[in-house]
C-alpha cells in the first residue's frame, strides 16, 4: 500500500483547522472551562429533569414516569435511558467533543462541508457555503435561547441532503452507507418538525432528479435511488424507535393531538371533532407566524426592528437592539418632568423597538447580504440541475412561515398535510433558506471561477440588475412604511405593566399570551396616554404621541441603516465578483474576499445574539437560577410523602419542580387533558376545588417584598378518597364545565362510556378507608377497607399505559373529574397497585439498540470495501 497523500488531504485539513477557529473566536467564552452557557430552554429543562436524576442517582435507572411537574407525566418526553452504541460514537467524534456551543457550529460547519464536496464544490467554496450556514443569525438566536435539539437536527441536515445526491450520483454503496448514517444521526437528535422540513426539502431534490432521469430513460437507477433512499429511511427510523414510537403514540393524548374548545363558534377556523380540535388549535399553532414584510429580514436585519435579546454575566447587563441615549425616544423620554418616570418609560419602550406580527422574538431569520446576491446571480447563472428545485421549495418555506398572516394557503396545509397539525412556530420553516441559500451560493462561486462561458458576462449583469432592483424594492418598502404596526399580545403586556408601575424587562418577556394579531399603534398610545393622566402628568395625550412618534423614527433608522449596511455589502462583493469576471483579479483573491466579508456581515450581527452576556459561572448556576428560599425549605422540611405545590407567579414555569411537586411546569407537548384543565379551570380564574382535587397542600406566594412565601391549603384532598356520588356526563366538554362547580370530595364527574364497569359509588360509612403506602413514580401501592363496594379516586393524572391491580388481578381504570384515575374497589380489605408499562417505549428502546448495529456495520464495511478497493488500485 502506497503512503497517505497528505497533499490531497491538506485542503480538508485546513477546513476543519478553519471550523475550529472561526468557532472559537466565535465562542471564545466557552473556552473558560469555569463558564457554561446561560439558555433558558436548558434551564427549564433542569428544573423538569432534576428529580428524574435524583431518582437515578437513587436506583441506577430513571424513572418512566415524573411527578414533578404538570401533576405527573410519562418521564421519557424529559429523560430517559438509552442504550450505548457505536453510533454514540460516531456522534461525539463529529462534534470532537468540543464545548457547547462551539460543536454546534463545528458540526454545521462539517456537515455542509461534506454536502458541498458531494455537489462538486471544491473545499474552500465549500467552506464559504459551511460558514454561511453555520453562522446564520437564526443559529446563534436558537442555541442561546436552549433549543440544543433543534440546533443538532439542522446541523446534520446538510449531510442528508449530500448523501441523497451520492445516490442519485450513481455512488450507489457509498450514498446508502452515509445516508443511512447521516438520516440516523439527525433524526436521533429527536426534533420531529426540523426533520419533517428535510423532507420537504428531499422530496423537492429527488422529484428534480426523478423529472431529468425520466427524459433520458434511466428508469432501473430511479428505481435502485428511491429504493436506497427508503430503505435508508426506514434502518434511520428504526434506530429513532425509542424515541419516534413513544412520541408518535403520547402525540395522540398530548395537546398536539387536540385541545378542547368549549366554544366551537369562537374557533371557526379548527377542525373539531367531539369537542376538541383534530390537532393544536390554529390560534395556537399560529403564534408565531413571519410577516409578509418581515422577510426583509433574510435580506435587512434590521427591518422590523430586530427583536429583542437580552443576557446578564457576573453584573453586566446587555440588552439587543439597544437605543442609545441619543436616540429619539429617549429625547423623548427625556422631557418627562420626573427622571425616576423617564428612566421608567425609556427603560420599557426598549422592547418596543421590534415592530413585526410575533407575540415577541429574540431576531431576525438573517441570511446574509453577500449569500443573497450570490443566490440572485445564481438563478441567472446556474445551468437547471439544482436551481429551480432550490428556488421552488425556498419559496415554498416562506409560504409556510408565514402562518397565519396567510391563512388561504396554511391552513390547508395545517388541515390535509400529515402529521403538519402536531407543530407549531411557522418561523422555524425558514430553516430551509438557511441550508440552500448558502448551497446555491456556493454553487455560483463554484460556476464563475471554474467554467466561464461567453454569456456568462452577460447573465452576471441580468444578475446584478436583479440584485439592484431587490434593493430598490427595500427601499420603496422602508420608504412605504409608517412603522407603527403594533401586536395586541405584546401592547396588553406593555399597559399591563405601565398599570403595575413597574420596568421588570424579563416579566414582559415571560409573559407570553394566548392571542395576538397585527393592529396599529393606538391602543399602545391610549395606554400609554391614560398612564399619563393618571400620573397628573399635564398634555398627557401630547406626550404619548411625541413617545410613539419618536419610537417610530428610531425603528425608521434601524431599517434605514441595515439597508445602507446591505447595499454597502453587496456593493463590495459585487464589485470583487466583477473585478474577477474581467480577470483583474485571480481566484484565491475573490474567494478570499467573499470569504471575509461573509464571515464579517454574519458574525458581526450573531455576536448581538451571542457574547459573553451568554455565559454564566457554573458553580453560581444552581443557586442563581434554582435558589432554595425560605419557602421552599419550610415545603421540604414536610414529612408527607407525595402532595403537590401550585407557585401562584404562574403555571408555565419549570422552576419550582426542580424542587417540588408542581402542579405546572413548562413542556410544548404536555398531555392533552391536562392542557385542557390549565385553560379552563387554573389560567386566570383558579378553580379551588380542582385545586383541592390536585391535593395541592401548599400555595408559593410574594410577600409585599417580593419574596417567595409558603402557604399551606388545609382544603388539599390527600393522595386518594372515596366518593358517595357520581356525576354522569356526555363528551369532554360537559365533563370539563361539569368541573365549574362541583365538590371533589363528595362526588366524582365521570363520562358515559364508563358506565359498564361502575356498579355504584356504595353507601357511605364512617369506618371505610384508603390511603396510600408507598410511592416510586413508576408503582404506586394503596390499602383500602369498605363495608360495601365503593368508588376511589386517586390524586393521579390519567394516562392509558398506567395499568391497575386489586389483589394481583387486573382492575379497569376510570378517567375522572376530566384528568384524574379511578377504580370501583370491592368491598372488604384490598391491595391496590398502579403499574406504569409503557410496552412502546421498552419495545422502542430494542428495536433502537439493534437497528443502530446494523447502521453501524453497513457504515464499517462501506469503510472496508473502500479501503480495500483503493489498495487494489494502487497494486495494480
Amino acid at each position: 500500500m502506497k503512503s497517505i497523500n497528505f497533499k490531497a488531504l491538506l485542503p480538508h485539513f485546513l477546513a476543519i483547522a478553519t471550523f475550529l477557529l472561526v468557532a472559537a473566536i466565535f465562542c471564545k467564552p466557552a473556552l473558560n472551562p469555569d463558564l457554561m452557557l446561560d439558555q433558558g430552554d436548558v434551564t427549564s429543562w433542569k428544573g423538569m429533569s432534576h428529580q428524574s436524576f435524583e431518582y437515578k442517582e437513587k436506583y441506577g435507572h430513571f424513572p418512566l414516569w415524573v411527578s414533578n411537574m404538570f401533576s405527573g407525566m410519562p418521564a421519557f418526553q424529559v429523560a430517559g435511558d438509552s442504550k450505548w452504541t457505536p453510533l454514540t460514537l460516531v456522534d461525539q467524534t463529529l462534534q470532537l467533543w468540543l464545548p457547547q456551543p462551539l460543536n454546534f457550529f463545528f458540526l454545521s460547519c462539517i456537515c455542509f462541508y461534506f454536502f458541498g464536496l458531494c455537489i462538486g464544490l471544491r473545499p474552500f467554496v465549500s467552506v464559504i457555503g459551511a460558514l454561511a450556514f453555520a453562522y446564520s443569525t437564526y443559529s446563534p438566536i436558537i442555541i442561546t435561547a436552549g433549543h440544543n435539539t433543534k440546533m443538532l437536527t439542522l446541523a446534520y441536515t446538510p449531510a442528508v441532503l449530500g448523501a441523497a445526491i451520492l445516490i442519485f450520483d450513481k455512488k450507489y454503496w457509498m450514498g446508502f452507507s452515509l445516508l443511512s448514517l447521516f438520516t440516523t444521526l439527525q433524526l436521533a437528535q429527536n426534533h420531529q418538525q426540523i426533520t419533517y422540513y428535510l423532507f420537504f426539502i428531499l422530496c423537492a431534490l429527488s422529484l428534480a432528479y426523478i423529472i431529468r432521469l425520466l427524459l433520458k430513460r434511466e428508469y432501473l437507477h430511479i428505481g435502485k435511488s428511491l429504493g436506497l433512499m427508503l430503505l435508508s429511511g426506514i434502518l434511520a427510523l428504526a434506530v429513532s424507535a425509542v424515541s419516534i414510537i413513544p412520541v408518535y403514540d403520547f402525540a395522540k393524548e398530548s395537546k398536539r393531538g387536540g385541545q378542547l374548545v368549549i366554544n366551537s363558534n369562537a374557533n371557526q377556523n379548527d377542525n373539531i371533532k367531539d369537542g376538541k380540535t383534530t390537532g393544536l388549535s390554529k390560534d395556537y399553532a399560529f403564534q408565531w407566524s413571519y410577516g409578509k414584510n418581515e422577510t426583509w429580514t433574510l435580506l435587512i436585519p434590521g427591518a422590523m426592528g430586530y427583536g429583542l435579546h437580552y443576557g446578564e454575566t457576573e453584573g453586566e447587563y446587555e440588552l439587543f437592539p439597544k437605543l442609545s441615549e441619543n436616540s429619539r425616544t429617549a429625547e423623548a423620554a427625556g422631557s418627562l418632568p420626573s427622571p425616576e418616570l423617564a428612566n421608567q418609560i425609556f427603560s420599557n419602550f426598549q422592547q418596543r423597538v421590534y415592530w413585526g406580527t410575533q407575540p415577541f422574538t429574540n431576531g431576525p431569520v438573517y441570511l446574509g447580504a453577500i449569500i443573497c446576491l450570490l443566490f440572485i446571480l445564481g438563478m441567472f447563472m446556474l445551468d437547471n440541475k439544482h436551481k429551480w428545485w432550490i428556488l421552488g421549495v425556498s419559496f415554498l418555506s416562506v409560504l409556510l412561515a408565514w402562518g397565519d398572516n396567510f391563512p388561504a394557503f396554511n391552513y390547508w396545509i395545517f388541515d390535509h398535510f400529515p402529521l403538519y397539525n402536531k407543530f407549531r412556530a411557522p418561523t422555524m420553516a425558514l430553516v430551509i433558506p438557511q441550508i440552500l441559500c448558502p448551497a446555491l451560493a456556493a454553487m455560483l462561486l463554484e460556476k464563475i471561477i471554474s467554467r466561464p462561458e461567453e454569456k456568462d458576462w452577460k447573465n452576471f449583469m441580468s444578475g446584478m440588475t436583479a440584485a439592484g432592483a431587490a434593493i430598490i424594492l427595500a427601499f420603496l418598502t422602508y420608504s412605504g412604511a409608517d412603522f407603527s404596526n403594533e401586536n395586541e399580545t405584546r401592547t396588553r403586556e406593555f399597559n399591563n405593566l405601565l398599570t403595575a408601575k413597574t420596568a421588570n424587562i424579563g416579566d414582559v418577556l415571560a409573559s407570553k399570551g394566548d392571542a395576538y394579531k397585527a393592529g396599529r399603534d393606538n391602543d399602545l398610545y391610549e395606554g400609554v396616554a391614560t398612564y399619563f393622566s393618571q400620573a397628573g402628568l399635564p398634555d398627557a395625550q401630547a406626550k404619548a404621541r411625541e413617545l410613539m412618534n419618536a419610537l417610530q423614527e428610531d425603528r425608521q433608522s434601524f431599517f434605514q441603516k441595515d439597508l445602507t449596511r446591505t447595499f454597502i455589502l453587496m456593493l463590495f462583493a459585487g464589485l470583487l465578483l466583477t473585478l474577477f469576471m474581467k480577470r483583474k483579479i485571480n481566484t484565491a483573491i475573490l474567494l478570499s474576499g467573499i470569504c471575509l466579508l461573509t464571515a464579517y456581515d454574519l458574525l458581526d450581527l450573531g455576536s448581538n445574539y451571542l457574547n459573553k452576556y451568554s455565559f454564566e459561572r457554573k458553580d453560581a448556576f444552581e443557586e442563581n437560577e434554582f435558589p432554595l428560599t425560605a419557602a421552599d425549605r419550610q415545603i421540604l422540611a414536610d414529612n408527607d410523602p407525595n402532595f403537590r405545590v401550585f407557585n401562584t407567579r404562574g403555571l408555565d414555569e419549570a422552576k419550582t419542580s426542580y424542587y417540588h411537586k408542581s402542579i405546572g411546569g413548562y413542556h410544548p407537548a404536555k398531555l392533552g387533558i391536562y392542557d385542557d384543565l390549565l385553560a379552563y379551570q387554573l389560567n386566570g380564574r383558579v378553580n379551588m376545588p380542582v385545586i383541592n382535587m390536585l391535593n395541592t397542600k401548599y400555595f408559593i406566594q410574594q410577600d409585599q417584598s417580593g419574596q417567595p412565601i409558603a402557604t399551606m391549603n388545609p382544603d388539599a384532598l390527600g393522595n386518594c378518597w372515596f366518593v358517595n356520588g357520581i356525576k354522569w356526563v356526555k363528551g369532554p366538554v360537559e365533563e370539563m364545565m361539569s368541573l365549574n362547580q362541583f365538590n371533589p370530595k363528595d362526588t366524582v364527574i365521570i363520562d358515559e362510556s364508563y358506565r359498564s364497569i361502575v356498579t355504584g359509588a356504595g353507601a357511605p360509612d364512617s369506618l371505610d378507608k384508603i390511603k396510600m403506602t408507598s410511592f416510586n413514580n413508576d408503582t404506586v401501592r394503596y390499602e383500602s377497607e369498605s363495608k360495601s363496594a365503593r368508588i376511589a379516586v386517586f390524586s393521579e393524572i390519567f394516562y392509558k399505559d398506567w395499568k391497575a391491580y386489586i389483589d394481583g388481578k387486573p382492575a379497569d381504570i376510570m378517567k375522572v373529574n376530566y384528568v384524574l384515575r379511578s377504580l370501583q374497589i370491592p368491598a372488604g380489605k384490598h391491595q391496590i397497585t398502579f403499574q406504569f408499562e409503557p410496552k412502546l417505549y421498552i419495545l422502542g428502546r430494542e428495536i433502537s439498540f439493534y437497528s443502530s448495529l446494523i447502521v453501524f456495520l453497513i457504515f464499517m464495511t462501506f469503510l472496508v470495501r473502500s479501503a480495500l478497493k483503493k489498495n487494489r488500485a494502487e497494486q495494480a
